[in-house]
């Protein structure tokens, strides 16, 4: 449950700070679903079946807390590859003919 969360987080990440900005994508809501049914798709299983899980967990204070410290702690340890600038690689010059 804890990679599938991490995944989740950083799809909707990813949704927040890059599908405003484009704008083919009419339906923003849409957008990020499809996001997150690819999440679910890598990880095979279904949307009913993470939800079920979740509010399993969230009925759990105990295991709950141990997937969000989890969470917390794989932050911190990438937090610099998390959060570093992308490098853009610079042009390659065109041979010359």
């Amino acid at each position: 449950m804890t990679v599938i969360m991490k995944d989740i987080i950083l799809a909707n990440e990813y949704s927040l700070a890059n599908i405003p900005k484009d704008s083919t994508k009419k339906d923003k809501i849409l957008a990020n679903q499809q996001l997150l049914d690819g999440v679910f798709k890598i990880h095979h299983i279904t949307r009913e079946t993470f939800e079920n899980s979740y509010r399993f967990y969230e009925s759990r204070p105990d295991m709950n807390k141990t997937i969000f410290d989890s969470l917390s702690a794989y932050a911190n340890r990438h937090r610099t590859e998390l959060y570093r600038p992308l490098k853009i690689p610079k042009a390659i010059p065109k041979a010359a003919k």
